[in-house]
């Protein structure tokens, strides 16, 4: 298959209530796929990030809302001398991993909470593995969080995987999330990307600005609200990072989204 994007992680802040850390993804196609999902807390402090989480925890739902797998310590994780032999494996034993090796195409919810109602920083990452003459992939992915101000922003990194370039759209839905039920949703978000060396490489404060919109608007993905940010991407592969901050300083729930167009 060609280039896509291949894995997703989502930095921000766990708090309670509705103030979670979560990643949500899509499995296009016909065949399962096997992919790992991480939840890092406290191997965070090392690289100078303020106010970790302690011990998150990490759980998995279907598109029904069913509880299909959980971790807390990745040891006790089925697939533990899988991911420790591939290099997934987190460096610190209070932070979560798990191995699903055949999860059905659609779409599914990753939560993270912290253990006992602790609250702090974490890192949701998804991770999705290569088989050979597999009919499936990783449709569009996305992350959910609390955004604050200073370095408490919502962080999203992705990777664009194979050979030749990709088209992405990458949206930031802050006020649209209201209409879902989130409560606390971010008034009015701006969406920063960058590329692996750090350099900014677009941003876009509301979608319909800019010579991007109706790019965004033909392919069906415009944000419900005029306050809502996106932006399409033509990218060659690598890392690169989707930052979500609120205008003027302001604070709220919100969600970054990535989609791989075919």
């Amino acid at each position: 298959m060609g280039p896509r994007v291949q894995n997703l992680s989502t930095r921000g802040s766990v708090a309670g209530g509705d103030n979670v850390l979560i990643n949500g993804f899509i499995i296009r196609g016909t065949d399962p796929r096997t992919v790992i999902l991480r939840a890092l807390g406290p191997s965070l402090s090392g690289f100078g990030i303020p106010n970790a989480l302690p011990d998150p925890v990490l759980s998995l739902y279907n598109s029904s809302g069913t509880l299909i797998a959980t971790n807390d310590n990745w040891q006790s994780d089925i697939g533990s001398v899988f991911l420790e032999q591939n290099g997934y494996a987190p460096s610190n034993p209070a932070e979560s991993a798990t191995l699903q090796p055949n999860l059905a195409p659609g779409a599914y919810t990753m939560v993270v909470t912290g253990k006992n109602t602790t609250q702090g920083i974490s890192l949701a990452e998804i991770y999705e593995l290569y088989g050979p003459g597999l009919n499936s992939k990783l449709g569009n992915i996305s992350g959910r969080g609390f955004v604050g101000t200073g370095d408490n922003v919502l962080i999203s990194g992705f990777i664009v995987g194979d050979v030749g370039s990709s088209t992405v759209v990458v949206r930031a839905l802050g006020p649209s999330l209201a209409s879902f039920g989130v409560s606390d949703p971010l008034s009015d978000p701006i969406l920063t990307i960058y590329d692996s060396k750090g350099s900014m490489i677009a941003t876009n404060d509301n979608w319909h600005d800019g010579n991007n919109a109706p790019d965004v608007e033909r392919n069906g993905l415009a944000p419900p609200n005029a306050l809502d940010s996106a932006i399409v991407l033509h990218l060659p592969p690598g890392a690169y990072t989707a930052v979500v901050r609120g205008a003027n300083g302001a604070t709220g729930n919100a969600l970054a989204e990535v989609y791989h167009l075919d």
